[in-house]
Parts: structure tokens; C-alpha cells; sequence
């Protein structure tokens, strides 16, 4: 497969994503404050969503980010455990080096969003287990992350009950 197709590929896929979650894009926020990544969410209420996360802190041409379709495997509003595939780009590589690939590697999210203060449920704490492969296998990171995420969408929800 050429360089080219694998490029066609991903931009089909964050266009697909970006246009299947627009609808409710941007209504979860997090920041893994360790790894210095901000997350910007679709509704992680809902048994799929999707994650779109950007890596901080670091030089401009690399600059990694992720697309992570995002799968709830359970409904319990005190934690949730999702599952997902991660697909890293780098869009900024090619200032530095024409032959960059567009395309980094894959990685398997697992991790849950736990909500344990009733009082304020819509900030939520995040604990991720993610192995990374770079895109020709050759090498893997086995990653973890922990940080804190704020629900947008679960603070309309509690505005909307009746007390």
C-alpha cells in the first residue's frame, strides 16, 4: 500500500468521524495533567463516542494526535468502562521533514470515567491503560494515563430534572 493511499485512508476516517460526531461534538473535556493531553470528546454518555486527543507541551512538528473511537461497556453513572481503538497522526511533521508519514500508529484505549462526588457529576476522573505500535510494528509503548474530564453534556442533563 502506498503512501498515498494510507494518507486517503486516514483523512476518510477523521472525516467520518468528525461528521458522525458533530452533532454532539465538544461535550466532554479532559486533561491527562502526566502526559500532557487534552481531550476534547463527543458525549461519553452514550455507547459510542468518539475522543480527539492532542498532545501538549511539546515541539510544534511533533505534535501527535490522536482519533479514538470510543465504545461504553457499561451504563453505571458512578464509573464507566470503555473500550476503543486509537489512530495517531502527526499533521505537522511534514514542516520539519517532506517524508514524514502523515501516520504514526494504532493503540487499544481501555480505561473508565469515574463520576464520585454527587454533588458535582459532571467532573469525572480518568484512569487509561494504552498500548501504542507505531505504524510498521517495530516498536510499542505500553502507555497508562490519569486525569480529570468535565461532562458538558451530564451538567444539561441534571439542569433538566426536577428537584
Amino acid at each position: 500500500m502506498t503512501k498515498r493511499k494510507i494518507k486517503l485512508r486516514i483523512h476518510f476516517l477523521c472525516a467520518v468521524l468528525l461528521i458522525s460526531g458533530a452533532k454532539s461534538f465538544g461535550q466532554s473535556i479532559g486533561y491527562f495533567p502526566f502526559n500532557s493531553l487534552l481531550t476534547v470528546s463527543t458525549n461519553p454518555e452514550q455507547v459510542l463516542w468518539a475522543d480527539f486527543r492532542f498532545q501538549t507541551n511539546s515541539y510544534f512538528t511533533s505534535l501527535s494526535t490522536e482519533v479514538a473511537p470510543i465504545f461504553n461497556l457499561n451504563k453505571n453513572n458512578k464509573g464507566r468502562f470503555y473500550l476503543g481503538p486509537g489512530f495517531t497522526f502527526n499533521p505537522f511533521g511534514f514542516i520539519e521533514d517532506a517524508d514524514v508519514n502523515l501516520f504514526e500508529g494504532y493503540s487499544l484505549n481501555f480505561g473508565v470515567r469515574s463520576a464520585p462526588l454527587e454533588k458535582l457529576p459532571q467532573l469525572q476522573f480518568a484512569f487509561e491503560v494504552s498500548p501504542f505500535a507505531a505504524q510498521s510494528f517495530d516498536y510499542g509503548i505500553f502507555r497508562t494515563r490519569m486525569g480529570v474530564a468535565y461532562n458538558f453534556s451530564r451538567h444539561r442533563k441534571m439542569k433538566r430534572q426536577p428537584h
